[in-house]
């Protein structure tokens, strides 16, 4: 049985000339986790995990595989096997591209077909072993480089955006298989993706990065329902969080232009006690309530926030409508029965409404969520 590790990294700095790559990040993944990395093009995700392979080295930290100091290990030493997102096949049939790195390996001819085997039927390629590779599809492609990573039995899975390349619907479909297949090896695996659908629907856990930073780590749910700063909230979810900038009244009042959308005078003294005049309200276009007439609410308990509908998308499952209110934009989403029942047209007036357990509060300058006694 393959022995499950655990991937430590100790505050890792990555210089390119003047250039921080990675600047002092930490992570701890667990054993037989599927663990995601996750963030924008240049923000230091690739680096992260090249530096987890062997393949490039700190400028400052150290590496651990359960608790041993790989850092000056070799790659070829850290029994590690990576899926890139261009599959790079030698132009030869599907069994001998998975078969090729097992035989440098100075497998026996039986050992090697046992695992080509064992790898192509967890892949769905064990129909396909004797076909060129030319002859397939991208997505067949991809999955031949995932048998030969599979086939050399490593203690860790590197997946750097295997599935860029691919379109959305096989996108969907090596997804589903990804994740089966993680759960029949139970090994651990490490996931770089800037796709949020593939790391929230895949991963055990995610570290989101920006800049050479880790802005939060957690599960899909945490990262998701509470992201620790503007950055995570803005940057997960279709549309992303909203955010929106409200003046604090001493009187417990949170106003938007000149209109009170929230009251409650524990929650204010709380903010102007941390010293805040204004403030971020966080929420997700999901969480809303939307209405054509002024209504009657508990402002203790909702924010209410009335605007104009400037723009209506639609995408099929559901509309995006974006409302202004007070020189501020919003973001709200509804499935089509509610916008059908509703009869929205651009420029009507129109109220929204979001329960207060809901709505999270942020630091204007810092963009960081602002932990409230109640809101914990």
């Amino acid at each position: 049985m393959i022995p499950l590790v655990s991937v430590k990294l100790v505050n890792i700095v990555k210089k390119f000339g003047k250039v921080e790559a990675i600047k002092g990040v930490s992570l701890h993944i667990l054993d037989g986790e599927f663990f995601s990395i996750l963030g924008p093009s240049g923000c230091g995700k690739t680096t992260l995990l090249r530096i987890i392979a062997g393949l490039e080295k700190p400028t400052e930290g150290r590496v651990y595989f359960n608790e041993h100091d790989v850092t000056n290990l070799a790659a070829e030493a850290r029994d590690v096997a990576m899926v890139f997102q261009f599959y790079a096949l030698y132009p030869t049939t599907v069994f001998n591209n998975i078969a090729i790195p097992l035989f440098s390996r100075k497998y026996s001819k039986s050992e090697v077909t046992k695992r080509v085997t064992e790898a192509a039927r967890l892949v769905g390629l064990e129909k396909l072993l004797n076909v060129h590779v030319d002859r397939l599809s991208v997505v067949d492609k991809q999955r031949v480089a995932l048998a030969r990573a599979i086939a050399k039995e490593p203690q860790v899975y590197l997946l750097d955006e295997p599935l860029t390349i691919l379109d959305p619907v096989s996108r969907v479909i090596i997804r589903s298989e990804l994740k089966r297949i993680q759960k029949q090896l139970k090994q651990t695996v490490i996931y770089v993706t800037h796709d949020q659908i593939e790391a929230l629907t895949l991963a055990d856990r995610i570290a989101i990065m920006n800049f050479g930073v880790v802005e939060q780590i957690g599960s899909p749910h945490e990262v998701y329902n509470l992201p620790t700063s503007t950055y995570v909230g803005w940057f997960l979810g279709e549309p992303g969080m909203n955010f929106i900038e409200a003046v604090v009244s001493s009187n417990g009042s949170i106003l938007l232009g000149n209109k009170v959308i929230f009251q409650n005078q524990h929650i204010t003294r709380e903010l102007i006690n941390q010293g805040l005049e204004k403030v971020l309200l966080g929420f997700r276009a999901e969480n809303t309530v939307l209405s054509r007439e002024p209504v009657e609410r508990d402002l203790s308990r909702e924010v209410v926030i009335e605007g104009v509908l400037r723009v209506i998308e639609f995408f099929g499952t559901h509309y995006v409508l974006d409302i202004e209110s007070g020189g501020s934009e919003l973001k709200v989403k509804l499935n089509p029965i509610d916008f059908n029942s509703l009869g929205l047209r651009e420029n009507d007036k129109v109220t929204v409404v979001i329960s207060f357990d809901k709505v999270l509060f942020f630091h204007p300058d810092s963009g960081k969520r602002i932990l409230l006694g109640e809101k914990e």
